[in-house]
């Protein structure tokens, strides 16, 4: 059974902190080439040890991996796969086993390797890249967003506020807010949403050089992550990173306004329970469209209701449909927290929306229990639902 080592990740409340820790990662990161051709050797030991000899080396380097670094063998070696079975409870040294064979300069699957670099840090290989592809480091993109940005805490006016980072492995988000973007999401209310931009980059390849836009709500805090085809958001390892970042942020306009766009359809639709007797609720037409609304781990486990779904009859599927549109229903009852307090309240009557449905999830990411990859995943799969209903406004209204 393959015994990966855990992946870094860390989040941030300030700029100056995610600069140090990219600086000191930057330091501590070592990249080495596996060279086939030459001699070289590179195999697994004991089921949690990736060994490399260089023909140049007299030793042999051990090295931990992470879960990205093995599945990034594995897609090499054109096995993805593979990584589901390794990872199931087997005899020790199965998995060392199975792989070593793949790797045996005899085996034509290893030829794929020969060439490839790995990227290590302190002792663990964190993930695999190509000859061709073009190294594009957190700290250059960092100091490029940055000095674009205004980021500096020693620039005043500048029209980007720092709102919060993670890095995890070597993949980096940097979220930030635009205040002149804030407009209120209802005219009589002090509930102002915020628009910004998430800027990614991993130097390993896993992670294209992109932005999103980055939507922040005062009155609770909360995050979600949105895309939109409106703007030039996806930019290639290649060329001059400065250059590329400064084309993204002066085409952001477009992608606030069609996000804004998508939240003040969903401001306009009532979001209408099941027990009010209104046929079809909210939630059953959601399900009926098949709507992406397993936005939290946890609901991947339940069973839920889908119309592709075979049911042996109409009675097991009128059920089913009806239990499955009870528990979104109930959603702001399980997940307490601001957003659920504002949509369950009696002042909200006839005022109580679909989008603010959606912001009990977005609060829910914040919750203890999510790792913060988790956590950003949550946020993501919101911003997809968001724009998923604003598609069918027309059918949800």
């Amino acid at each position: 059974m393959l015994q990966p080592a855990p992946e870094d990740q860390a989040h941030f409340t300030s700029y100056e902190a995610l600069k140090d820790y990219v600086e000191d990662a930057k330091e501590e990161t070592s990249v080495h080439r596996i060279n086939f051709t030459s001699g070289d050797t590179f195999y697994m030991h004991d089921d949690n040890v990736l060994v490399h000899k260089p023909i140049n080396s007299h030793s042999f380097n051990n090295y931990q991996y992470t879960e990205s670094a093995i599945k990034k063998l594995f897609t090499i070696l054109g096995c993805g796969s593979l990584y589901a079975s390794m990872s199931l409870g087997s005899s020790f040294g199965m998995a060392t086993a199975y792989i070593n064979n793949i790797l045996s300069p005899k085996n034509p699957y290893a030829k794929k390797l020969n060439g490839y670099n790995f990227i290590e840090t302190g002792g663990k290989i964190i993930g695999f890249f190509s000859q061709k592809y073009s190294y594009v480091d957190n700290t250059d993109v960092l100091k490029h967003a940055a000095g674009l940005m205004r980021l500096h805490p020693n620039k005043y006016g500048s029209p980007f506020q720092f709102s919060e980072a993670s890095v995890v492995n070597t993949k980096m988000k940097l979220r930030c807010k635009q205040d002149y973007t804030g407009f209120k999401l209802r005219n009589n209310k002090d509930d102002i949403c915020t628009l910004g931009v998430e800027l990614r980059n991993s130097h390993l390849g896993d992670t294209a050089l992109s932005t999103k836009i980055y939507t922040y709500r005062l009155i609770c805090a909360n995050g979600a992550i949105a895309n939109s085809n409106k703007m030039n958001s996806r930019l290639i390892h290649r060329g001059n990173a400065e250059h590329r970042i400064g084309e993204v942020l002066t085409d952001l306009e477009k992608g606030y306004n069609d996000v804004k766009n998508r939240i003040e359809k969903l401001l306009k639709i009532p979001y209408k329970f099941i027990n009010d007797g209104v046929v079809p609720s909210t939630s059953q037409m959601m399900l009926e469209m098949n709507a992406p609304i397993r936005v939290l781990p946890e609901m991947n486990e339940s069973s839920w209701y889908s119309p592709n779904k075979k049911f042996k009859d109409d009675y097991t599927k009128s059920h089913q449909l009806k239990a499955s549109a009870y528990n979104l229903d109930q959603s702001h009852i399980r997940y307490p927290g601001v957003c659920s307090n504002i949509f369950a309240s009696g002042y909200r009557e006839g005022e109580r929306s679909l989008y603010d449905w959606t912001e009990i999830f977005t609060e829910r990411a914040n919750h203890e229990s999510y790792s913060i990859k988790e956590k950003e995943e949550i946020q993501e799969n919101v911003g997809t639902l968001v724009e998923y209903l604003a598609k069918k406004s027309t059918l949800l209204n």
